[in-house]
């Protein structure tokens, strides 16, 4: 059994959701939603919100979802910092995970598992602070944990670096196994893991992203119909996904399409930053969220897709967007800034610096017309094959 501290079940699918919805068709999985990484503001009405949301659904039991997962929503003490606090949550967690654990092999929602021994529990965190609610029992009886770090979590603007770097370190020197997205992240981990104090000496694991090569090769069919939203925008379509955070430099999006406006620019994601100037130019559309399970349908309508990250932003150095493999699965050919998990895919992604160099590989990408070479070079990186890789990795320890 997997208990995974990630984040909303309802948020935009990221690697975890892929991981876990994968793990969970042959072996129960406990998604543990966002256990908090920073202190809820009393002035915040959506913080609010939020709190008596997770009061009213933590007394419920774990939301059946899919094949052998299950969604638990805890009531915690977010950012627990004194050490009653950080007490009070691990016997809270631990009653959770008994409660879920007998709820599952009693056959409540969703498939019956057969008796689960303590052992034979894996903690799994997506997140550093997480640490704080592993169980704390002696050495040789302790599950399995396992850390999958995909972001720089000390460069969030809106957390606590210092403390999310202090809990990173102390969950690495615990874990079994670590598995990081990006070289950037191997680097960082690799320091924590030569500590002295460090328990478990085993190597850091690069594993980069996965992709569902099935759906968003689809794409290539063109006699599949496109969202009625996008259909007819004159062409080349520019595509981008992605929530729109103040990450994404959108001052490259205006000046590319200042300087093509007889192109389409269409941009899907929810809307987290300033987009004045982007809202005055007519070649561009902002669409709003849409869901994952139809941006390959979008991906027929695109010509070319870009990535276009704010550099300036440090966060930016550990990156690997996920969506990458799903837009070349897609066919589609990238321009990306230089993120450095970006500048090993050939042709297929032309990363650049500067509105000029930037221009140049848009307009290099978009005369290219071998979409079927691009998807194939990118099928056998599937989110089966990915998911089987670390289920090995795991399981040697």
């Amino acid at each position: 059994m997997i208990v995974a501290f990630t984040k909303d079940w309802d948020d935009v699918p990221t690697c975890t959701t892929h991981v876990l919805r994968e793990m969970a068709k042959t072996m129960p999985v406990l998604w543990v939603s966002s256990i908090g990484t920073r202190k809820p503001s009393a002035a915040s009405g959506k913080d609010l919100r939020r709190i008596v949301g997770r009061i009213r659904s933590g007394l419920k039991r774990a939301e059946w979802k899919e094949n052998s997962l299950r969604v638990l929503k805890p009531i915690l003490i977010p950012k627990a910092e004194t050490a009653f606090a950080k007490w009070l949550n691990r016997k809270l967690f631990a009653w959770y995970v008994r409660r879920e654990k007998r709820d599952m092999e009693r056959g409540g929602q969703g498939p019956t598992v057969s008796h689960l021994k303590p052992e034979s529990i894996e903690f799994w965190c997506f997140v550093p602070n997480a640490v704080d609610l592993l169980p704390r029992t002696k050495e040789g009886s302790v599950p399995c944990i396992v850390y999958y770090c995909a972001d720089d979590w000390g460069q969030f603007h809106n957390l606590d670096g210092a403390w999310m770097d202090a809990k990173e370190r102390e969950l690495v020197q615990r874990a079994d196994v670590v598995l990081v997205t990006s070289r950037f992240l191997e680097r960082k981990l690799s320091g924590f893991r030569s500590h002295p104090s460090s328990l478990s000496p085993s190597p850091i694991h690069y594993l980069p992203h996965g992709v569902e090569y099935a759906r968003f090769s689809q794409a290539l069919d063109k006699s599949q119909p496109i969202p009625a939203d996008v259909a007819g925008l004159p062409k080349p379509v520019i595509g981008f996904y992605g929530n729109l955070h103040p990450w994404v430099d959108l001052d490259v999006v205006a000046f590319l399409a200042a300087s093509r406006a007889q192109w389409s620019f269409v941009l899907i994601g929810e809307i987290y930053t300033n987009l004045d100037s982007l809202e005055s130019l007519p070649n561009v559309h902002l669409l709003g969220r849409r869901e994952h399970c139809d941006l390959h349908t979008y991906c027929r309508a695109f010509d070319v897709a870009i990535i276009p990250y704010d550099m300036s932003n440090p966060r930016m150095e550990s990156v690997n967007p996920v969506k990458t493999k799903e837009l070349l699965g897609a066919g589609l050919p990238i321009v990306a800034s230089e993120v450095p998990e970006l500048r090993n895919y050939g042709d297929d992604v032309l990363t650049c610096e500067g509105n000029d160099a930037w221009l140049s590989a848009l307009d290099r990408q978009v005369a290219r017309r071998d979409q079927t070479a691009i998807s194939e070079r990118v099928r056998n990186e599937s989110w089966e094959n990915k998911v089987a890789t670390i289920r090995r990795i795991v399981d040697d320890g």
